[in-house]
């Protein structure tokens, strides 16, 4: 199974599971919100023997230079640089035992409740850890000026944060040019799940020059075919790349599928909230710029 395919079921099984059994982030995970949190004991101050339990977060220390760092990673991580490492679990549930087995001196984590007790178990075993909420592009950025530091490169950080930041100015800047589409962009199609507002997709569109369609407090819901056909978006964006570019006939209903106005993109980029910003950037607006409302058949790249 391809990294997309991988992160991407992952990511519909996860939005599944908070529409059927939501549950308050409170009491789940205590951690401040909006800010990185150190848990168990100190770092050391150039660590050596490194953890990554988000493929997102890996794609960080891989664009920092210290890949050579890395120990292990998840079961979705599947970057060549990483290919070889050792699999801990997933980011949603990473196994301390295998962590530890690993003796890291840092474990980076992608804050996220549903993993908060496994990793508070590492950081009471005497694992220092780095709790990173990644949610919009500000996390992304404060992300790669945090692991930076805690890897002891800080500049490398201030240089990966501030070269995202010019891709976002860029971005901003070509959105003055392009439609303001009203865009649907689908992660699952059976069941439907979409980016709502909150996600670090809805993020990325509005600063490509979007405008998402989906409302409401979710920011992956599990939506209904009725509910996506009244909401009539000029242009559906297709990021459910584990599944058959054939299979949008089920959402055949939606005027825009009906009418051929789907752009299906060509990876998960959208997704990762990491280094791929700028890439994710580029595929957003490349599909805004091409798939004009009324024509038929445009799929953008593949």
């Amino acid at each position: 199974m391809t990294r997309s395919n991988l992160i991407l079921a992952a990511l519909a099984a996860f939005a599944l599971a908070l529409a059927a059994a939501p549950l308050p982030a409170a009491a789940a995970d205590p951690l401040p919100r909006g800010e990185p949190t150190w848990l168990g004991p100190a770092a050391p101050a150039r660590p050596t023997r490194v953890i990554s339990l988000a493929p997102s977060l890996t794609d960080t220390v891989i664009a920092l230079g210290e890949t050579g760092k890395l120990v292990g990673v998840t079961r979705y991580d599947t970057a060549p640089e990483v290919k070889s490492l050792p699999r801990v679990g997933g980011f949603l549930d990473p196994s301390p035992e295998a962590v530890l087995g690993l003796r890291p001196d840092l474990v980076l984590w992608l804050a996220d409740g549903g993993a908060y007790p496994a990793v508070r178990r590492i950081a009471e075993l005497g694992v220092p850890v780095l709790a990173l909420p990644v949610v919009g592009v500000p996390d992304v950025l404060r992300a790669a000026r945090r692991v930076g530091a805690a890897l002891g490169n800080p500049e490398a950080g201030e240089r990966l944060a501030a070269s995202m930041e010019a891709a976002v100015r860029a971005a901003e800047a070509r959105a003055s040019s392009l439609p303001r589409r009203r865009v649907m962009l689908v992660i699952g199609r059976d069941p439907l799940v979409v980016a709502g507002p909150g996600s670090y997709p809805d993020a990325l569109l509005r600063i490509a020059g979007g405008v998402n369609v989906v409302t409401g407090d979710r920011p992956w819901p599990v939506y209904s075919l009725e509910r996506a056909v009244a909401d009539d978006p000029d242009l559906v964006i297709d990021a459910a790349v584990n599944e058959p570019a054939d299979t949008i006939a089920r959402l055949s209903a939606i005027p825009a599928v009906k009418g051929g106005r789907v752009v299906r993109l060509p990876d998960d980029r959208v997704l990762r909230p990491g280094p791929q910003l700028p890439a994710a950037l580029e595929q957003l607006q490349g599909a805004l710029g091409t798939a004009a409302p009324g024509t038929a058949g445009a799929k953008g790249t593949r």
